[in-house]
Parts: C-alpha cells; sequence; structure tokens
C-alpha cells in the first residue's frame, strides 16, 4: 500500500466512528485483509469484524494512518465506469505550483475524506511524483428495513407495534486519477449510469479540475473500439461476447458457457477469426479477466466494454492495482 499522510488527527472513538461509517460499507473480502495484514483477529461476521476493528484501535494494533491508506487503495475502485481522455497539456514540474495558487488548495494532501456531502463534492487531492489523483464523495446513506428487529408490545389496553429501520452508511466516489507516465488519464465514476448522472459527475469533474488549473477545458476522450476489437479475438481475457457494429448493423458472437468464451467454441471461434474487423466501426464486449492470465491481479473481474462511449464498466468491487492491470491491457490493444 502507498505511504499515506495523515492530515486530521482523530481520538480513537473518531476513528472508530470512521470505521463503521466507513470502513464496514467496503466487502468483506477487503476488510478482512485489512485485518488479516495487521495481525487482527478476523471473525466470520461484520459484527465481529467491527469488535475487533474497535479492539484493536483501542490496544493500537490499528492506527489512522493503516486505515487510511487501506481505504486509499480500496475505497472508489472497481463496481464502476471508467472513462478515459487524453492527458492534460500541463508539464508535470507545474502541477504542484498550479494546484497550489488554485480554489483547491485546501484539499491538497487530503488522502481520506470522512465526509458524507449531499452533494457530489471535492474531497481530496494527493499529488506524487508519480501521480495526481483528486477524489469527490456523495453520500447515499439512509434507513433501510430490518424487520427481525420489528416488536410488539402491550400498554394497559393498547398493543403497539414498532418497525425498526438500520442506519446504513453508504457513499458514491468519483476520481480523477492521472500516472503521470500515461499516455492517458482516467475519470471513474461509481454513479448509475443512468439518466443524466454521468452528465452532472463530469460538469463537476470538469468544472472543479478548470477551477484547480488541471485543464483548460473538457479533454478529448480515447476511442476504445480498437480495443475491443482486438481483445475479442486475442487470449488475454475470456471473451463472453462481443458485438462489432457498422451504419446498418451488427454482428453478435455470444459464449453461452458457464465457463469459458468464444474461444471454446468451435464454430463461434472460427467465425470470429474469419471477421474483417475494418469493416465494423466499433465494438463492444463482455470480457472476464483472470489471475491465471494476470498474476497480478487480487480477483477475478469482469469487465463491459463500449466502443461507441469510451466507456468501460468493471462489475466487482476490487483494488487499485486491479483497475490499473485492466487499464492497462485494454490501452496495449488500443494500439494495434
Amino acid at each position: 500500500m502507498a505511504e499515506v499522510a495523515v492530515d486530521e488527527e482523530l481520538s480513537n472513538a473518531e476513528l472508530k466512528d470512521a470505521v463503521r461509517r466507513i470502513v464496514l460499507s467496503q466487502g468483506n473480502i477487503f476488510i478482512k485483509e485489512l485485518l488479516r495484514a495487521n495481525g487482527i483477529t478476523i471473525g466470520n461476521t461484520k459484527a465481529d469484524f467491527a469488535k475487533n476493528l474497535n479492539e484493536a484501535i483501542d490496544d493500537g494494533k490499528l492506527t489512522q494512518e493503516m486505515v487510511e491508506a487501506w481505504l486509499e487503495d480500496i475505497e472508489g475502485w472497481g463496481n464502476q465506469h471508467v472513462y478515459l481522455f487524453e492527458p492534460p497539456d500541463l508539464a508535470h514540474d507545474q502541477i504542484r505550483s498550479v494546484l497550489e495558487a488554485s480554489d483547491h488548495a485546501g484539499v491538497m494532501g487530503r488522502a481520506v475524506s470522512y465526509e458524507f456531502p449531499e452533494a457530489l463534492t471535492l474531497t481530496a487531492i494527493t499529488l506524487t511524483a508519480e501521480h495526481l489523483s483528486v477524489v469527490w464523495h456523495r453520500s447515499r446513506g439512509g434507513w433501510e428495513r430490518a424487520k427481525s428487529k420489528d416488536f410488539q408490545q402491550e400498554e394497559g389496553a393498547d398493543r403497539f407495534e414498532y418497525r425498526a429501520y438500520r442506519e446504513r452508511y453508504d457513499r458514491s466516489v468519483v476520481r480523477f486519477e492521472w500516472r503521470l507516465g500515461d499516455p492517458y488519464c482516467a475519470v471513474l465514476i461509481q454513479l448509475p449510469h443512468e439518466g443524466d448522472e454521468h452528465q452532472q459527475a463530469f460538469a463537476q469533474v470538469w468544472g472543479d479540475l478548470k477551477k484547480a488549473g488541471i485543464v483548460p477545458d473538457v479533454l478529448p476522450k480515447v476511442r476504445l473500439s480498437p480495443a475491443f476489437k482486438v481483445l475479442s479475438r486475442k487470449d488475454d481475457t475470456t471473451v463472453q461476447s462481443a458485438r462489432l457494429m457498422t451504419d446498418g448493423g451488427h454482428v453478435d458472437l455470444v459464449s453461452t458457457l458457464s465457463e469459458g468464451g468464444i474461444e471454446e467454441v468451435e464454430a463461434v471461434r472460427e467465425v470470429r477469426r474469419g471477421v474483417d474487423d475494418t469493416n465494423f466501426a466499433s465494438a463492444d464486449g463482455l470480457f472476464g479477466f483472470s489471475s491465471e492470465k494476470h498474476a497480478q491481479l487480487s480477483r477475478a473481474i469482469k469487465v463491459q466494454g463500449y466502443g461507441l462511449e469510451s466507456r468501460i464498466r468493471i462489475w466487482v468491487q476490487c483494488k487499485r492495482e486491479d483497475v490499473y492491470v485492466v487499464l492497462t491491457v485494454i490501452w496495449a490493444n488500443n494500439a494495434q
């Protein structure tokens, strides 16, 4: 995990509250990893996780810095939509001075936010020698029915029924990520692709990046159809489906196997190999990335590619490094 600067010292009680509201909303496999990596008893349920995390905080085995480093690697990665753009035309050695002179200088150096803003809000900017990360959060908390906690109670001649709701904390994350050595940057959106959700998110992203001096205007999207065409006929991934599109029609190639892609279906495989990609303007696809083919992955990842939209849908929560493994493979095939 990357070193994370702690800019807001929390008391043990405040750190426990952050664990309750933020850490425990992450996936169980990642919470177990946090516990295991720090020699803390794991347990089987989220109630066990909460108890053991609180005890570790009291015992000094789990610190704010450990929690923040873990959140930086986990929160807002995977289970999201990713768009690739051409990188800003800004010299790397000028980024810090530009940010420090901007209206958003106050959130520089904040690696993790503990906020749950009702509207999408810029919460943190992190800059290292290799990477610029800009993060926005929006609350998704609320109350959910907990029927198992319902009960009835009699008071005199009256009977009352009490219906329980459990308070749920959750938040959506939007990221602008630019590894300075890459020929692309990315906007990662953990919001549904419905209505104008993404348009509103992009309006916020580009507006804040302009105020920060990072971009003068909306960056051009990177075309991703070439990558999806190439991936659909290579063995870098398991190809569950591929759609090749042209004016007036499209061709669908689909594997219905529970395991294995179109490469395992001989007739479909031969059709794919016989198709001339240059006859099609764009392509979509559903791809499976496995640790057998990509050893750096922490888990298997299903990815949907939308060529016309230059959009990538990652279907599972994962880690920062997992997302970059996926993006690196897609980019490597995009230039072919």
